[in-house]
């Protein structure tokens, strides 16, 4: 998550979202790097692979391996952060789960219901934890008016 993406949100938002990025920076990095070495191994040792294929001249010499062995680390580096996406939004999502559950201006029949959505969203979830903290925010203002 960028924090440039949160300069436009109210404080009360851009907050929350400072929380979860903290928790997630390290992994994001990693994921990056990931990610960053993973797509040219893969191009570099599958076009190679083709292009022996191709050419007929397939054969278990230093080389091929060298390209599959370019090709296989690609691939595992690719899925090892695909991996790696899934644990940064489980973090984002438990972290929403525990703020939900934490609050104590929001009734916890409302709670619940912010908590089920959460969970049962896999994309939309932080557009609900938004709504969630937009309504927190006006029944603190209610509150404190």
């Amino acid at each position: 998550m960028n924090p440039l993406l949160f300069n436009n949100m109210p404080p009360f938002i851009k907050k929350e979202m400072e929380k979860i990025t903290e928790q997630i920076q390290p992994l994001m990095k990693k994921n990056s790097k990931y990610v960053m070495f993973a797509f040219p191994l893969m191009l570099v040792g599958g076009i190679n692979l083709l292009i022996l294929f191709i050419q007929n001249t397939w054969s278990l010499d230093m080389v091929t391996g060298i390209y599959a062995l370019m090709t296989a680390i690609g691939l595992a580096l690719y899925k090892e952060s695909k991996h790696m996406n899934k644990r940064i939004h489980q973090i984002g999502k438990e972290h929403m789960i525990e703020r939900i559950k934490t609050s104590r201006i929001i009734a916890d029949e409302k709670k619940k219901a912010y908590v089920k959505l959460v969970k049962e969203q896999s994309k939309m979830s932080l557009q609900t934890f938004f709504n969630f903290l937009n309504e927190e925010n006006k029944e603190r203002q209610n509150l404190y008016s």
